[in-house]
């Protein structure tokens, strides 16, 4: 997306039909076609950006893995070489209801620098700094939407039916700007902590391409970031984590993991998997390369192991989210088990 949000060459906009398939894949029930300008001027005043002309089209193709490169020292086996600060290629299949068969129907370019609100006929307009809010008496025809954050940024919205939504960086959730229907349905690619609202009546389930969570009323963290790295975290309430065909209930303190194919439960501390939402990097015991990824998917840098003992071992490390990367390294090295530097724009752990 371009610095100056000039407008780029219109697509043609999708037509009723497209508009309900994709409307669809959320709720599950045929709606008239929405007034899709209508629409976006009401996101834009929830924006308070209705004035400005900043609103650009989405890339038409699938989001693509972006590669970067780690410089490992020689003889370093190959299953070691990570890659660090990497986008995740979001799945195409069509059935919303199969945990890996989660397509992502609003799509945003492989690079953006602020968080981005789009809507399924392809607009994009930047969030600001304003917490979004939706209303769920509004009259406008429903839509499916999305929010999507970049490096480095998270956001916090509230869904329609008053669920909390706290994005992490690199992230991307897609909802319908009103709930309608049996069911509470939003996709997740990435990481976010919710507070849902109760409703017995109304299950809000959340989809990845790893896990889908069902919930009543609760207060969880989902991560679904890659195959290696998915995982729901229970704080308070009750909820039903699904993978493949496996079922499982989890209770406050729990947390649901896939190892390879398989769905395990094991019992958390659940202070370190919701801090993030509170501004800090929190981790405890935990290998400096998982660090590492983390400190790199938000500083948006690349690392580097040149002493390849360095990765596994493990360190209680806390910081500041606003801190920067000079801070947060200094902060590393003050531990006094580490050394990095940064240098020409990587961390280099020596």
């Amino acid at each position: 997306m371009e610095q100056d949000n000039k407008n780029i060459e219109e697509q043609q906009p999708l037509n009723c039909q497209q508009q309900w398939e994709l409307r669809e894949a959320i709720s599950r029930n045929q709606t008239t076609c929405p007034d899709v300008d209508e629409q976006w001027r009401v996101v834009s005043e929830k924006l308070d950006l209705a004035g400005e002309q900043d609103i650009d089209h989405a890339d038409a193709g699938p989001m693509h893995m972006r590669h970067t490169w780690i410089r490992w020292t020689i003889g370093i086996a190959a299953s070691l070489a990570l890659i660090i600060g990497y986008r995740y290629l979001a799945s195409s299949p069509t059935d919303a209801a199969q945990v890996n068969a989660t397509a992502f129907a609003i799509h945003v370019p492989d690079e953006i620098d602020e968080v981005t609100v789009s809507t399924a006929d392809g607009r994009q307009q930047h969030a600001g700094g304003k917490q979004l809010k939706f209303d769920q008496s509004s009259r406008v025809p429903t839509q499916l939407m999305a929010i999507s954050t970049p490096r480095g940024k998270d956001y916090h919205l509230t869904l329609a039916d008053g669920t909390q939504v706290w994005l992490n960086a690199e992230s991307h959730l897609e909802f319908p700007d009103r709930f309608t229907g049996e069911k509470r349905e939003v996709r997740l690619q990435g990481e976010a902590y919710f507070e849902v609202k109760k409703d017995i009546k109304h299950p809000f389930i959340v989809y990845s391409d790893y896990l889908t969570t069902r919930v009543l009323g609760t207060a969880f963290n989902v991560r679904a970031r890659s195959g290696r790295d998915a995982s729901v975290t229970l704080v308070s309430g009750r909820v039903l984590v699904k993978s493949q065909d496996v079922d499982q209930v989890l209770t406050p303190g729990q947390q649901a993991s896939l190892t390879g194919s398989h769905l395990a439960v094991k019992t958390v501390d659940t202070y370190p998997y919701t801090q993030w939402k509170e501004g800090f990097f929190y981790f405890d015991n935990q290998s400096l390369f998982n660090i590492m990824q983390e400190l790199a998917r938000w500083y948006g840098v690349n690392v580097s192991f040149d002493d390849t003992s360095k990765m596994n071992v493990r360190l209680h490390f806390v910081v500041e989210r606003s801190k920067s990367l000079n801070e947060a390294i200094a902060n590393l090295n003050a531990l006094g088990v580490v050394h990095a530097d940064i240098d020409d724009g990587m961390v280099v752990i020596k």
